[in-house]
């Protein structure tokens, strides 16, 4: 039984004691009967329906009823709606895509929390001793409010035309993430416990030179103190304010750092190591599965407002790559026994995506000749041939190239590339005037989305940007960056999701044992036998670089190891 989040009612306030323990003093309750185990015997008939694909069933976060299920021995099969995807397909900005919530604003009716029948704290009843007239009127209102979502739901996808998406790509994606999350991962534990030794040195020795820097001692993760230390006593220019006072936020200390202060560099240092130590280190181990020894991310479906998937508990998507000691945790996620890491990565798959919308003829042709996308695009901004391209050149068209798939302007592209403002904006009027239909597509995409009030993706996923009407300049400012980037990141994640569920039908079709674990947003981790290898490698880029025909071509890159980072350098 799933507890829900909405506030409890009125009448409970008021009476202060739960409908479980109202009804047992009111008397005339009988024993509480409880069902058998649903492996037991008597249970067959259940178990079957729940296991018969034939019986659609309706649910709401089907992810979580399977895996609860699978735990007790029943393989649930005929999901055939889910009302939290579908409501996060109509709407993926939506605060909230919980049960209760869309009962109340689409239904109308406040539904029953758990703390309301259960009660709370000491007096809280387990829910086996609730009586079974109330047990069955919380359990089947989940049931009800489904059903009746999904008469409102169905239809909407209908008319707004999402139909597909819905059942093509989130729909049968369920059962690849319940898998995935099934499998788990491995980690080398002892590894870990050797880096927590090197993290907690490191971060001491820049606790010291922090120290030194400031010329006294403080607590480095107090902010009122911090900004003491900042803005009092060393005089460090205040970039931006808080209700509290100076902000000494990452982009606060990141462009204090750039102009040359040394403090606020070693607390970006000393932050990062800090979350690293914390958030990998110290928790991953405390998180093994004791039944089987290994991790278990959950991956959310619903969060995302670009259709991206994202991860928590632990989140296994946000470890750096381009830092020593990030690649050195990804070291720490290894194979069973035997087996191989395979990780699968779509090349520079966005600024494809973006030569494709824009069918800008100069991008396109970029790709299509295939090589390095970045030496084309400076050959062709600086007017220089292929082979006089130099490696400033070449970084300073990496960076407006994904720039522009962001929607920064001159100051963001000054601060990056380090030039002046005037420069950078030169800069950016030259990539444009060579890439004309970039332009063209990113400023026809803001005022579509002005006028129908939301993007889509190649698929036809929507996201809504009521900030592109507000009337602050700012909120103005993020909704046409939004606009801009949204069908991008979007179509990238539905490209990787088709190729997901491509990749598990064929492994489930040709009986192999290897195990999708990861998606990391381009990339895909697989668990593989050293006998399926080369088939798996060859199957995982067949599907991944067909998921959709573009006018480039989709270009997938594949690397083996025995731990997760030489599958990048092996």
């Amino acid at each position: 039984t799933r507890v829900r989040s909405s506030a409890a009612s009125d009448v409970y306030k008021r009476q202060g004691s739960s409908i479980a323990a109202r009804t047992i003093a009111a008397g005339d309750v009988p024993p509480v009967k409880n069902l058998p185990p649903l492996d037991a015997p008597e249970m067959r008939e259940l178990r079957e329906l729940l296991e018969d694909p034939a019986i659609k069933k309706t649910a709401h976060h089907a992810k979580y009823d399977v895996l609860a299920l699978r735990r007790a021995g029943v393989q649930l099969r005929g999901v055939d709606f889910d009302t939290m995807l579908a409501s996060y397909v109509l709407d993926p900005g939506r605060r909230s895509h919980g049960l209760d919530v869309l009962a109340f604003e689409f239904l109308n009716h406040t539904m029953t929390t758990f703390d309301e029948l259960c009660g709370k704290g000491k007096s809280q009843l387990s829910f086996d001793a609730v009586p079974v007239s109330c047990a069955r009127d919380y359990a089947c209102e989940d049931a009800d409010m489904a059903m009746r979502l999904r008469a409102v739901f169905e239809p909407q996808l209908d008319v707004h035309e999402m139909t597909p998406l819905f059942r093509n790509i989130e729909t049968p994606l369920v059962e690849v993430l319940t898998d995935m999350e099934w499998s788990g991962i491995s980690i080398d534990v002892p590894w870990f416990r050797s880096l927590k030794e090197r993290f907690q040195r490191e971060r001491e020795r820049v606790e010291q030179e922090i120290y030194a820097e400031a010329g006294q001692e403080f607590n480095i993760n107090s902010n009122p103190q911090l900004r003491v230390i900042l803005f009092e006593k060393l005089q460090l220019p205040v970039r931006k304010r808080t209700a509290t006072g100076p902000s000494t936020d990452a982009s606060v200390l990141q462009e204090l750092a750039e102009a040359g202060h040394v403090l606020p560099q070693l607390l970006l240092e000393y932050r990062e190591l800090f979350k690293l130590e914390g958030t990998y280190l110290d928790a991953l181990p405390q998180l093994l599965n004791p039944a089987d020894g290994r991790l278990h991310t959950s991956f959310n479906q619903t969060v995302a407002s670009t259709g991206r998937l994202s991860s928590s508990d632990p989140n296994l998507q946000n470890i750096p790559i381009r830092r020593e000691l990030g690649r050195d945790i990804r070291r720490g996620f290894v194979p069973r026994a035997g087996w191989m890491l395979l990780a699968a990565d779509y090349s520079q798959i966005e600024l494809r995506l973006l030569a494709h919308l824009s069918h800008d003829e100069a991008f396109v042709q970029a790709f299509t000749a295939g090589g390095d996308i970045h030496r084309q695009t400076a050959s062709i901004i600086f007017d220089v041939p292929l082979d006089d391209v130099t490696p400033v050149m070449r970084a300073r068209a990496k960076t407006i190239n994904f720039a522009t798939i962001y929607g920064q302007g001159a100051h963001a592209l000054s601060r990056q590339l380090k030039i002046e403002h005037a420069e950078a904006r030169e800069f950016i009027a030259r990539y444009f005037e060579r890439f004309q239909g970039v332009r063209r597509y990113l400023d026809a995409t803001i005022e579509s989305a002005r006028e129908l009030g939301y993007v889509q993706t190649i698929f036809g996923r929507r996201r809504y940007i009521p900030e592109l009407r507000d009337r602050n300049y700012n909120m103005r400012a993020f909704g046409e960056r939004t606009a801009q980037n949204s069908p991008i990141q979007g179509s990238a994640a539905d490209l990787i999701k088709i190729a997901m569920i491509r990749i598990h039908h064929q492994f489930r079709t040709n009986g192999l044992e290897t195990k999708m674990l990861l998606q990391v947003h381009d990339e895909l981790v697989f668990d593989s036998p050293m006998d399926e290898l080369d088939a798996v490698r060859a199957l995982v880029i067949h599907e991944m670089e067909h998921a959709a025909e573009l006018s480039v071509p989709l270009v997938v890159d594949v690397g083996v190891g025995r731990d997760w980072l030489e599958t990048k350098i092996g």
